[in-house]
């Protein structure tokens, strides 16, 4: 306990010098403190007084110098960025709680004066975490509890008020989904040792891997990859749960939580195929034609294949415990790292976990804009999120040649500056949906 609050302190005092430099360089941040929610709000440095707050965070990351923070209130909007209290420490997330921290700085935000309408912008990490607020406010706690959850939320989520409005700006399906699809398959522990199994092996040459370039895995070897994939996680699922129920019944070292080990699967040396093999149409492009944002500012209709480069060095890091191993406490992983599937790709139950944006938008109806990333790896991903949205009024778009971070993937340029208007494009179309909107 003493290393938790530790932890979060020095996480804390990183924040407080983060807001200090990014006020020095900005001339209106201005840096609260809400609890265990540090905040930074931007806002334009001339011109009307904003009416639209967009709120900013992600699950741990650091957000109160977030690129979107800059970009909105330069374009007029006010932008509330803050940090969660897991800030930096992705071990001990406790994913029912979090909403806890978007409550705050929701009721914070909607007494700002002159704000009337309130967004939330969920960004990577930051995509589950505002469609679970979102979800719960709108449907109740019923949402986040049932049999079939891996944890279950409790009754301080119920009443929290919903957003006005909901952007998604290069969302991942969840962080079980991401964990589940990092998995190397072909690697066991037994008896201290390394088992590879071969015919599983994303790094064998023989199964399509390149190690100079971009790998090329059959349909065959992709079916089989991502149902391994599943089974490995369904039995890390078992043992965590079984290891859960010894704690609750005081049959465990710790009468409160333990530490899980998770290896050959963190983000640094994760196996997903996808990152060694671009050409992967099931995750790599959207299946049907959709709007597309090109770098010369016109839209345009068609399937969208994604630029992002091949990552063959993940091998490197796959089998390391500094870059392939995950380690997290037993309440994270069944809250947050982990999800019930079949299939990594296709068969996924989204809403076993509440860490599922997936799942969330099912329950959401308010307007929802969707930015997808024409240079990163979540474009049938988001594409699904716009499926299964309950939203009526909805948008979906690719950035061409935009990174994870907005920004332009330089690596992806066949030519300099191919990319380089892809962060401009974006805030400004985010801003046109949002002022026609609110």
């Amino acid at each position: 306990m003493r290393m938790k609050n530790w932890l979060l302190g020095s996480a804390l005092a990183g924040a407080l010098a983060l807001a200090a430099s990014s006020v020095a360089a900005q001339t209106n941040p201005a840096f609260v403190q809400l609890g265990r929610v540090s905040a930074t709000i931007y806002k334009p440095d001339a011109g009307p007084a904003p009416h639209i707050a967009f709120l900013i965070a992600h699950r741990s990351a650091n957000n109160l110098n977030n690129i979107a923070c800059r970009e909105l209130s330069k374009r007029g909007f006010l932008a509330f960025c803050f940090n969660t209290r897991f800030v930096n420490n992705d071990s001990i997330v406790n994913w029912e709680e979090i909403a806890l921290d978007v409550k705050t700085a929701m009721n914070h935000a909607r007494t700002l004066p002159g704000i009337t309408k309130v967004v939330l912008l969920g960004h990577s990490g930051g995509s589950p975490l505002m469609s679970y607020y979102q979800a719960v406010a709108e449907s109740g706690v019923s949402y986040c509890q049932g049999a079939n959850k891996l944890s279950q939320c409790g009754p301080e989520l119920a009443g929290m008020k919903p957003a006005d409005g909901l952007l998604f700006a290069e969302a991942h399906p969840g962080d079980g989904v991401q964990a589940l699809r990092g998995i190397n398959p072909s690697l066991t522990i037994v008896d201290g040792k390394v088992v590879v199994d071969p015919s599983l092996d994303p790094f064998d040459p023989k199964n399509g891997y390149n190690p100079n370039g971009a790998s090329k895995y059959s349909e065959d070897f992709r079916k089989r990859y991502y149902a391994a994939q599943s089974k490995v996680m369904n039995e890390q699922i078992a043992k965590v749960q079984a290891l859960a129920a010894r704690i609750k019944a005081g049959q465990s070292v710790y009468p409160d939580n333990d530490v899980v080990l998770v290896p050959f699967s963190d983000q640094a040396g994760a196996a997903r195929l996808d990152q060694m093999d671009p050409s992967i149409p099931e995750i790599m492009s959207t299946r049907r034609p959709q709007k597309f944002l090109k770098n010369d500012g016109t839209i345009v209709t068609q399937i969208v294949k994604s630029v992002e480069n091949p990552h063959p060095a993940q091998a490197k890091g796959n089998r390391t415990f500094d870059d392939g191993t995950k380690m997290v406490t037993v309440k994270a992983y069944l809250s947050t790292n982990s999800v019930k599937s079949k299939d990594s790709n296709e068969d996924i139950d989204h809403c076993s976990n509440n860490n599922s944006t997936i799942c969330a938008v099912q329950s959401i109806k308010v307007p929802t804009l969707i930015t997808a990333m024409g240079g990163y790896h979540l474009l049938r991903d988001e594409e699904l999120m716009f499926d299964k949205s309950a939203a009526t009024d909805k948008d979906y778009i690719v950035i061409e040649g935009a990174e994870l971070n907005y920004t332009a993937c330089k690596a992806c340029e066949t030519t300099p500056g191919q990319y380089g208007n892809s962060a401009k494009n974006m805030f400004d179309y985010i801003a046109k949906w949002a002022n026609a909107h609110f």
